[in-house]
């Protein structure tokens, strides 16, 4: 049987995304547990992060005969910094590359003016050729932002980027172009050399049309979680006494 798993995890965590990517990529954890319990010597993932970026809703493709709530109970229990919170059954094989809308979000913790950033990055909001903005690989560098907007999360400001596909370093490089105060991206006659730190980006998720996931209760499976949020939430506001 098919099942697409979504999960999330820390990328500061490992060494990269990519399997062979260092001693503890994320591919490499998953499929070292995996085959350690006899479940799958393999996963296809639909979205590889670059090194550093976090994931809220990643997604991977299985083949396995196991109970999937037993594998998911393994996943959860047994793989630090990572969180595997639901999955869906499978008419039969699909590529998880094949979805239909991927979100990211870049936090922003310095003082910006949000309206006047808005304004630049709007500019980058619909299809164009990103060869400027990008990694350039073997893909195509035409690609469609749906939207771009933000929302704020206490004194941060998160901005929001809904896309079928990106292309390597796109997004970092876009907030770099705009943080910098720049305009008329697309008037650009070489590469933007510049792409934003890593740390603060992360998928946010990705959807499939005609897909259900089920919900699975990880929190239980997962109690190093619970430990790690209240020795980052101690740490924060350690951090802010020191700064006051």
């Amino acid at each position: 049987m098919y099942y697409f798993i979504k999960y999330g995890y820390d990328g500061a965590k490992f060494t990269g995304f990519q399997r062979g990517n260092g001693v503890n990529s994320i591919e490499d954890s998953i499929i070292r547990l995996l085959s350690l319990y006899g479940i799958s010597h393999d996963i296809e993932s639909a979205a590889r992060t670059d090194r550093g970026v976090s994931a809220r809703g990643n997604v991977f493709l299985i083949q396995t005969d196991r109970n999937i709530n037993d594998v998911m109970g393994i996943l959860n229990a047994r793989i630090e910094n990572m969180f595997f919170y639901s999955y869906a059954l499978l008419d039969d094989y699909i590529n998880p590359r094949h979805n239909s809308m991927k979100e990211y979000s870049y936090i922003l913790t310095d003082y910006v003016n949000i309206e006047e950033l808005m304004i630049k990055l709007l500019e980058f909001k619909g299809q164009h050729d990103f060869r400027n903005f990008c990694t350039v690989d073997s893909r195509n560098t035409v690609r469609t932002i749906d939207d771009i907007s933000y929302s704020q999360f206490g004194r941060f400001y998160i901005i929001n980027f809904y896309g079928k596909s990106f292309i390597w370093h796109q997004i970092r490089s876009i907030m770099a172009f705009a943080l910098a105060g720049n305009k008329n991206p697309f008037s650009l006659k070489t590469k933007f050399t510049y792409i934003a730190p890593p740390e603060p980006l992360i998928l946010r998720d990705i959807i499939y049309d005609g897909i259900t996931f089920t919900n699975f209760n990880y929190i239980k499976h997962k109690r190093s979680m619970n430990k790690t949020l209240e020795m980052v939430r101690t740490r924060y506001v350690l951090y802010e006494i020191f700064d006051s």
